[in-house]
């Protein structure tokens, strides 16, 4: 496969993902049905808390999916680097910025939903493999 037109080493310039961007659609998934839960065992306000602490996980996380496996790794691994901790920064500052958007304009809001919904989806990193075995998660470069 050619590099993109910038030359950048590595870039991927086809359209195909690697398996990892199927999480962040599974912690979107599991965004809704927490809201749902939440909606329907307490009400709307768990449920908007639950569904905004899925996004304030979710979205950060996508952010940085992307810059990192935006390079193909055998030949690109500087650049891998650079956006991993690149991506990193990016992805708790986004996170804080989030958590003082909703805790500043969201008003009622149930905290505890909007917590639990956030370490819910956080644990999807952890079960990943699990959800679809780990050899479907290795790059295919």
């Amino acid at each position: 496969m050619k590099n993109c037109s910038n030359n950048i080493p590595g870039r991927r310039i086809d359209a195909t993902r690697p398996p990892v961007h199927r999480l962040t659609w599974i912690q979107l998934s599991f965004t809704v049905a927490i809201a749902g839960v939440g909606y329907l065992i307490a009400g709307q306000v768990a449920g908007y808390s639950g569904l905004l602490g899925g996004l304030i996980y979710t979205i950060p996380n996508a952010f940085f999916t992307k810059q990192v496996f935006a390079y193909r790794p055998a030949r690109a691994m500087g650049h891998i680097v650079r956006a991993f901790y690149w991506g990193e920064v990016v992805k708790l500052a986004l996170t804080a910025l989030l958590f003082a958007a909703v805790f500043k304009w969201v008003q009622p809001l149930n905290a505890g939903v909007l917590f639990l919904a956030f370490i819910l989806v956080l644990t999807t990193n952890t079960l990943a493999p699990a959800l679809w075995g780990s050899k479907s998660l290795k790059n295919r470069a």
